[in-house]
This record gives structure tokens, sequence and C-alpha cells, in this order.
């Protein structure tokens, strides 16, 4: 192998090095890329979690109310309901998934109030 071509394959090699560098990623980088986004994800869930529970605890007196005050069973009256935005925090995620729980939670304890109060 002649200098030139030695030379030529050296400088490939290091442009190579160079360019590819700026990609690799080490496994502590990794480790910590992995671990901020699950802890995103974590703090999602746990804020669809305590949105489901603020919603169910709420909709449990909003349907207990009505149903002793002898009101049709309609959970879209309360203004809890149609906000749904009672204890959030940006942490949780977005928003509007925030009040799809809530509201989930607010509808099944709105209705096992209401159905439950109306037995006895």
């Amino acid at each position: 192998m002649t200098n030139r071509v030695r030379k030529a394959l050296t400088i490939g090699a290091l442009a190579f090095g160079v360019i590819s560098a700026g990609t690799i990623v080490s496994p502590i980088q990794a480790r910590t890329i992995s671990s901020t986004s699950s802890a995103y994800g974590q703090y999602r869930r746990e804020g669809q979690k305590i949105a489901f529970d603020k919603g169910y605890r709420t909709g449990l007196d909003r349907g207990d109310d009505d149903a002793r005050h002898h009101r049709t069973p309609d959970p879209d009256r309360s203004s809890k309901y149609r906000n749904a935005d009672d204890g959030y925090h940006h942490e949780y995620g977005p928003k509007e998934e925030y009040r799809e729980s809530y509201r989930d939670g607010f509808r099944q304890g709105y209705n096992e109030a209401y159905r439950n109060y109306r037995r006895f």
C-alpha cells in the first residue's frame, strides 16, 4: 500500500469518525433519555389516575345530591363536569387527556351514587 492510499484511508476514517460521533449515544445518555421519557409517561399516567379519582369523588357528591333532591340524572348540569380541570397541573400532561379522565371518573361516580341512593 502506498503512502498516498494509506493517507487517504486515514483521512477518510477520521472524517467518518467525526461525522458519526454526533450520532453515537453513550449508555449513560441512553439511560438518561429513557428515564426522562418514562418519567414523563409516569407523570401522565399518574395525572390521569388523579383526574379520574378526583372526578369520581366529585361525581359521587353530585350524584348523591341530585338523587336526594329528586332531580333527573344529568352529569352535564354540573360545572365541575363541564370544566373538568379541577386539580389539573401541567405535569400531568395535556389538559384534554386530564379532562377526559376526570369526566370518565365523574360519570362513574355520579351514576353509582344516583343508582345507590334510589335503592334505599
